[in-house]
């Protein structure tokens, strides 16, 4: 087979997308709205095609086939509603899961029909996650083979086989992902398969399994493609159109005889076949090692007669005139080319090199730089015929004194000639084209499938399944206004159903307590239709409960902005930036709440513990007296006494907690924190009764085993100090504080090695406090460690002044200067 004939792969039928017997209520689109719609970009179908095509599709009523999918979508409507009338949630979920996973389904196929296969991947897969059923996997594999994933279609119909053996239209997919792998023998069983299972199959899938036995090079094959042929000619009637469809098959074949017998009948049969006159015209220019006769070129300017805006047959012709020098002729018929699809790069090129061959600089800068834009990264197309544009751009760019920029160019273009010859594929038609000599036609003559068919190069899709189609992928789909309206109402449909029930699933998962997996729908509840009643609450309040407090706030605050007086949302806020740390902002949406906010059970603590940390005691005390007002549970108390600590008042501290004592004589931590207040207070005696007292109650706690051990230090009595430390340390290994004071007494004591083992524990268990680096270096110096002792007094400073940031960070901005 020739070099630069490319496999036809036969382009599947708006209607192959869908099951028959349930056509998807998109499918609407394809079958009423887009009658000359195919899968993939292909070309309108002749009066004979579309006749043979649609003869399938008689046996099932196109009225009942539409209805199926709209019916099917209504119930699951219906289903959800009744859930949500009766009140459990559980069925809700169900009932909406199954929604979702039809209309996520449906989104996909309006996708596909849009040539949006990157989004159509997505919305099946997220479709499966609810209701994994083989046709929702066999329109999977439809995208994924759009999108060249051939491995992936196979596996995924393979699947859908798997669980559904009979399904003609899985078989029919798997045949074209062989095709697409050229694996011919393995599609012509798949495709054979789909027939048989159909009583009576559509012409494509007739049509593939005869391209498939003539690919196999079997002799038995190709008499059997022939004979399939006949059938099809027998069934729908000998026409032009047909057989220049079998022209093609047998021309990717390698048997152009047989080809350019099948032309020679299209044109006897009816002289304005579309297409027939450029297919047969191109056979013979191939069949003559690509030189033009006065009868080849004769019959290329036949078909831009019957077709003026034909892009093949004008680029054609352009191209030839070019290899003539005829720039005139050739500049017209390029740029028809480019008027009919400007958005393939060779008829660019060759306006370009005419332009540069004629010192037209200006204008083939221009052109080239199109056709370099256009070629991206798909250097390798007509056989790197790019690496002219990048040689000729070049030499214009260094004669105007652009080096920098010519180099560039230089470069890529040897760059693809050294590519070239390492992959072996410099024969001698290439060596031709890249010299730029008459024999250059088999290196450009486009007969790439996806140019024969007048598609666009593939351009990089949006992967994101909830966005809109962006206009220039819609444009590859060739949709008329009128068919867009269509499409953008049946999103806007779908779009609203997703919504509601994703928002829907969500609430029952929220009323169960799945937080975790009710923000997650609420997201997705969000993205397809944000403008829901009460969805930004409901989404904060469960980011809120999954403790997620960053989407929290942004709910909230969506919410809140849409109900500026909704005190709830406004309380949730300022608790959600309070989790997170932002206690100016919670402090800010705390405040317009007053006094009820001051007394909320939940809001008031969070209210004066924001404030404590902002430095703000005076306000942080009036907050939490009112607070502490009201009747609070002894958990609450607990925090109360500690804030109170934070806060400076000692006072108000411990009689709070002895409040809880009172309560509750053996709550535990309620003496422990007791204590911590008359640490602060400098009420050494009372702080050790408490310290004690805890312990009484829980004879293993370290810290107020630790504590009592440092008041002791405070009061001089080092010994008594010491021997708690060791037994702290002895039982907690970890604790940072206790290997500290043990470390500064042995420093005292001059055992510097004892310090310094016990200093460097602590500094490695507590890497943040500056005091434990300072007194290890003080420990290193006097063992005349010096470089070690700098170094701790260099993270010394550092942290030092961490924390002098921290604190300037932390005034609030009418505090500073």
């Amino acid at each position: 087979m020739s070099p630069y004939f490319q496999r036809f792969p036969v382009p599947l039928k708006a209607r192959d997308l869908f099951p028959r017997g349930r056509r998807s209520s998109v499918f609407i689109l394809a079958a009423v709205l887009l009658p000359s719609l195919t899968y993939g970009g292909t070309q309108a179908q002749s009066a004979p095609q579309q006749k043979a095509a649609a003869k399938p599709a008689e046996k099932v009523p196109l009225k009942r086939s539409l209805n199926a999918a709209e019916l099917e979508l209504q119930r699951r409507l219906d289903s959800a509603r009744a859930a949500q009338r009766a009140g459990d949630p559980a069925a809700v979920a169900q009932a909406n899961a199954q929604l979702i996973a039809i209309a996520l389904r449906e989104i996909g196929q309006l996708r596909l029909l849009e040539a949006a296969y990157p989004q159509a991947i997505e919305l099946y897969r997220r479709s499966l996650d609810f209701e994994d059923v083989p046709d929702t996997r066999i329109d999977l594999a439809i995208a994924e083979l759009q999108q060249a994933h051939p491995d992936e279609a196979l596996a995924d119909v393979s699947r859908a086989l798997a669980a559904d053996p009979k399904n003609s239209r899985g078989y029919n997919v798997q045949g074209r992902a062989w095709i697409a792998k050229q694996e011919y023998s393995k599609a012509a069983e798949s495709l054979a398969r789909a027939m048989a299972l159909e009583p009576a199959p559509d012409v494509e899938t007739v049509y593939s399994l005869a391209i498939c036995l003539l690919q196999t090079r079997n002799p038995k094959d190709k008499d059997r493609a022939g004979e399939i042929f006949q059938q099809m000619v027998q069934v729908n009637g000998d026409s032009g159109s047909l057989r220049v469809l079998f022209g093609r098959a047998y021309r990717d074949a390698d048997d152009m005889p047989a080809a350019m017998r099948e032309f020679h009948k299209a044109i006897a049969m009816d002289p304005r076949t579309p297409h027939a006159q450029y297919f047969l015209s191109l056979a013979q220019l191939a069949q003559n090692e690509w030189k033009p006769t006065p009868e080849i070129r004769a019959g290329f300017a036949k078909a831009v007669e019957f077709f003026p805006r034909d892009y093949l047959a004008n680029y054609m012709l352009g191209f030839l005139a070019s290899s003539d020098r005829d720039y005139p002729a050739a500049d017209r018929y390029l740029k028809i080319a480019i008027e009919i699809d400007p958005a393939l790069p060779e008829p660019w090129l060759y306006l370009g090199l005419d332009a540069y061959a004629q010192t037209d600089n200006k204008h083939a800068e221009e052109y080239f730089r199109k056709a370099i834009e256009l070629t991206g990264a798909d250097e390798a197309r007509s056989n790197y015929q790019i690496r002219r544009a990048y040689v000729d751009l070049g030499r214009i760019l260094a004669n105007s004194d652009r080096h920098d920029e010519a180099e560039v160019y230089l470069t890529k273009a040897r760059d693809l000639q050294n590519k070239t010859m390492q992959q072996g594929q410099q024969n001698v038609a290439s060596q031709m084209a890249l010299a730029g000599g008459a024999g250059s036609a088999a290196a450009i003559v486009p007969l790439n499938p996806k140019t024969e068919v007048q598609v666009a190069p593939l351009l990089p899709g949006d992967t994101d399944p909830f966005a809109r189609v962006d206009a220039s992928v819609v444009a590859r789909a060739n949709l008329t206004p009128q068919q867009k309206t269509a499409a953008d109402a049946q999103e806007d449909r779908l779009r609203s159903v997703l919504g509601l029930s994703f928002n829907d699933l969500a609430t029952s998962e929220a009323v169960r307590g799945e937080f975790l997996a009710a923000l997650g729908h609420y997201q997705e509840a969000e993205r397809w239709d944000p403008k829901i009643p009460g969805l930004e609450k409901n989404l904060g309040l469960s980011a809120y409960k999954a403790n997620n407090f960053p989407e929290a706030i942004r709910g909230f605050s969506a919410a809140l902005k849409e109900k500026p007086d909704a005190t709830p949302v406004r309380a949730m806020l300022g608790m959600a930036y309070y989790g997170s740390d932002k206690f100016s902002d919670a402090v800010k949406t705390f405040t317009p709440l007053g006094v009820k906010g001051m007394q909320d059970s939940t809001v008031g603590y969070a209210w004066a513990s924001a404030l404590a940390h902002l430095g703000e005691m005076k306000k942080a005390a009036e907050v939490l007296s009112a607070y502490e007002k009201g009747e609070r549970p002894n958990e609450t108390l607990l925090l109360i006494g500690q804030l109170w600590i934070e806060i400076g008042d000692y006072a108000r501290s411990v009689a709070v907690l002895h409040r809880l004592l009172e309560n509750d004589p053996r709550f535990v931590k309620a003496h422990y924190f007791a204590g911590q207040a008359d640490v602060r207070w400098e009420h050494w005696a009372d702080a050790i009764t408490e310290f004690q007292a805890e312990l009484a109650l829980v004879s293993d706690d370290a810290e107020a085993k630790y504590n009592i051990g440092f008041v002791y230090l405070q009061q001089s009595k080092v010994e008594e100090a010491a021997r708690l430390f060791t037994e702290v340390i002895a039982a907690h290994p970890d604790h940072a504080n206790a290997q500290y004071q043990m470390g500064k007494i042995l420093l005292d004591r001059g055992d510097l090695k004892g310090a310094v083992e016990h200093l460097e524990i602590a500094t490695r268990l507590s890497p943040r406090s500056d005091y434990m680096h300072y007194q290890l270096q003080a420990a290193y110096r006097k063992e005349s460690r010096v470089a070690d002792a700098d170094r701790e007094l260099e993270v010394y400073k550092e942290l030092k002044e961490r924390q002098r940031e921290r604190d300037r960070a932390a005034i609030p901005s009418a505090q500073r200067p």
